[in-house]
């Protein structure tokens, strides 16, 4: 197994758990550095010192998001290093690092663009967003994409994945029941969207209020919003679920 090293990054809060994962693998007399993170002096100071004075060979970004991505072009300056990410990196780009082949896997739904980094010879998966050591993604509208979202994790489930090293949280070693997890919870989530719509059309917070309840605060409110609204695009995508378009808002109705 090669070695991985984590820094976290001074971010917590509720969407960033403890804060960001940035990872840094050995790959013999070179690292590997995944997720810089925010823009954060002290941040890059942290990962300096986790070098240890050895040469990066490549900055992989796994997606854009403002935890994930604002530091690599400090980090890739500073060491003479490039910076890879989507779609300058496609899918199944691999990336020779030292003594590792890292395979780009182009894994949509928590956003278009992003990216999870295996590698093969550990069977070690480096999800981003897509899977977190705790609690559940954000796959939000109009970013996220349900339905990319769950096949991205089937895909990544077929590899059969020993340990998953996530955006947040700790390192995961039960990697397929994660997946299996997370695949679960979102057709759960769809479940509840569809038995909201047999109470009758509604708008997005109406039928929001009959998925989660109505004593969420309101940032975790307007977060509920985005996931009910991206379960519900799914739905009108796939015909089952239509819009009707009214003021203030739309309301949505199942189709018979």
């Amino acid at each position: 197994m090669s070695s991985v090293r984590r820094v976290v990054a001074p971010n917590p809060g509720p969407y960033t758990g403890p804060g960001t994962n940035t990872w840094l693998i050995e790959a013999g007399a070179v690292t590997v550095v995944i997720d810089p993170g925010p823009d954060d002096d002290a941040h890059l100071a942290a990962i300096d010192r986790a070098l240890k004075g050895t040469t990066v060979a490549v900055v992989l970004v796994t997606h854009s998001h403002p935890d994930h991505l604002p530091l690599a072009e400090r980090v890739a300056s500073k060491h003479r290093a490039s910076v890879r990410r989507f779609p300058e990196l496609a899918d199944g780009d691999v990336v020779r690092a030292g003594n590792l082949n890292i395979t780009a896997l182009h894994t949509p739904g928590h956003s278009a663009d992003h990216l999870a980094f295996w590698l093969p010879a550990d069977r070690a998966l480096f999800t981003g967003d897509l899977v977190l050591g705790r609690g559940s993604s954000m796959v939000t509208y109009p970013e996220g994409d349900v339905a990319a979202y769950l096949r991205s994790l089937t895909r990544l489930a077929a590899l059969n994945p020993a340990i998953l090293f996530p955006g947040h949280w700790d390192p995961v070693t039960e990697a397929v029941a994660k997946l299996e997890e997370y695949r679960a919870h979102r057709l759960d989530r769809e479940t509840q969207v569809r038995a909201a719509l047999a109470r009758g059309a509604g708008t997005l917070s109406e039928l929001t209020k009959r998925v989660y309840g109505s004593e969420l605060g309101e940032e975790l409110t307007r977060a509920a919003e985005m996931t009910t609204r991206a379960h519900l695009q799914k739905l009108v995508d796939e015909g089952s679920v239509r819009i009707r378009h009214a003021q203030p808002e739309d309301i949505f109705e199942s189709v018979s």
